[in-house]
Order: C-alpha cells, then sequence, then structure tokens
C-alpha cells in the first residue's frame, strides 16, 4: 500500500486543481507584519461542520479561552503557501487569523486551519 499511496495523493491533489474554483471560492491576501501570503481558499463556519469537528473546536477554543463559534476552518488551494499563524486577513465584517494548522493529509497533502474570526 505505501508504494501506492504517492500516486493515489497525487491524484487526489489533481481533483482538488480540478474542483478549486467550487473549493476554493475565495482569493485574499494574509498578511503578518511585512510578510504576505496570496492564496485561494475556503472557509467554513462552525454550524456547517459534521459534530465530530465541531467537538474538536470546542475543545480547541476551550483551551484558548475562545468562543468555538468565533474559530472557522481554512483550507488553502494545494498550489499556494499557507500563511503562517497570527497571518490575518479582513473578513466577514472581522478580521480572520490563522491560530494553528493541521498536520498534513497523507491522502490529500492538505492542512486544516484553525482561525479565528474576530469582529470589533
Amino acid at each position: 500500500m505505501t508504494s501506492r499511496l504517492p500516486a493515489i495523493r497525487q491524484r487526489a491533489t489533481d481533483a482538488l486543481r480540478r474542483n478549486a474554483d467550487v473549493i476554493y471560492r475565495h482569493q485574499g491576501v494574509f498578511t503578518l507584519s511585512s510578510h504576505e501570503w496570496p492564496c485561494r481558499f475556503s472557509v467554513r463556519d462552525p454550524q456547517k461542520l459534521k459534530a465530530d469537528e465541531v467537538a474538536k473546536l470546542r475543545m480547541f477554543a476551550d483551551s484558548r479561552n475562545l468562543a468555538y463559534t468565533d474559530l472557522r476552518q481554512l483550507k488553502v488551494h494545494p498550489d499556494d503557501t499557507v500563511p503562517f499563524p497570527g497571518a490575518t486577513l479582513p473578513w466577514d465584517d472581522g478580521v480572520l487569523e490563522v491560530l494553528e494548522w493541521s498536520q498534513a493529509s497523507d491522502f490529500t497533502g492538505q492542512r486544516v486551519g484553525t482561525c479565528v474570526l474576530r469582529r470589533p
């Protein structure tokens, strides 16, 4: 199975690229100090996540003294560089801040970012 993994990963990445306009519907530039990460991305609200994903966000929020309803999942196009934790982007009448990234999926190579939406 291990020898097939690169081929499987490539097929999954190719599928993500073919469907990029649907999967990564947004474009923007995350910034942190003088650094910039232009990218195509998707953002998911916790109300649109599965129960197990919400449970993970709740635990994460509790550990950081945040409201889980302010957290968002971020996925970046496979050809773009993921923004460094702390990077921000204007979003939905507030600012989206990257908090951390998951380990890369062994299937797609994608990482899922956990962000907080900070509103004034």
